[in-house]
């Protein structure tokens, strides 16, 4: 019986450390890159962010005002007059750890404020030699309210770079213009 015991555990103990050693590694995280952009004046936005305009709009302006910014004292403003106008702004991102690790998780956000005549915001994020949507997000009017709410997207970085746009549009046939404040964007990788 004592071996039959003994040779039952040698078993388990050769199993249990097989399978440590031949079980594959679960996906390991080396670390976080990260961009944010607050639209502090002092910083000059216009010249990281593109504009496009498409129809009547007024901005971006990027200021800070009597309203208060989610944080620092700059946001991105803008209005769009009447459905179907819009307009965006947007920047090229360099994902720095895609270079050398293709297929991370990554992930971009913006803090916005939705205002006026049935505005709908798009965070967007877009392969620049096709033109095409890696991630896309489609924020309707929340109604009525005053606070900053965070919109996020996520996808798998297969390039280096992508264009990073925020899109309003107007919804409504007026006669209020749409509006939009955006501040604290945020791209992010976990690589």
């Amino acid at each position: 019986m004592r071996l039959h015991a003994r040779l039952s555990r040698a078993f388990i103990a050769a199993t249990v450390a097989a399978a440590v050693v031949l079980a594959p590694a679960g996906p390991a995280s080396a670390g976080i890159w990260q961009l944010t952009d607050g639209f502090e004046p002092a910083s000059n936005p216009a010249s990281r962010w593109t504009p496009t305009v498409v129809g009547t709009c007024w901005g971006p302006y990027y200021t800070s005002s009597t309203r208060p910014a989610r944080s620092g004292t700059g946001f991105a403003h803008w209005r769009v007059l009447y459905r179907p106008d819009w307009c965006s702004i947007g920047r090229t991102i360099q994902l720095t750890p895609v270079i050398s690790r293709p297929g991370i998780s990554c992930s971009a956000g913006i803090w916005a404020k939705l205002r006026g005549g049935d505005p709908q915001l798009n965070v967007e994020v877009i392969d620049p030699d096709t033109w095409t949507y890696l991630a896309l997000k489609s924020v309707p009017y929340p109604g009525s309210t005053d606070s900053w709410t965070l919109h996020t997207v996520t996808w798998t970085a297969q390039r280096p770079n992508v264009v990073l746009r925020f899109t309003l549009g107007a919804m409504g046939p007026g006669p209020y213009p749409a509006e939009i404040e955006l501040d604290d964007a945020i791209v992010q990788c976990t690589y």
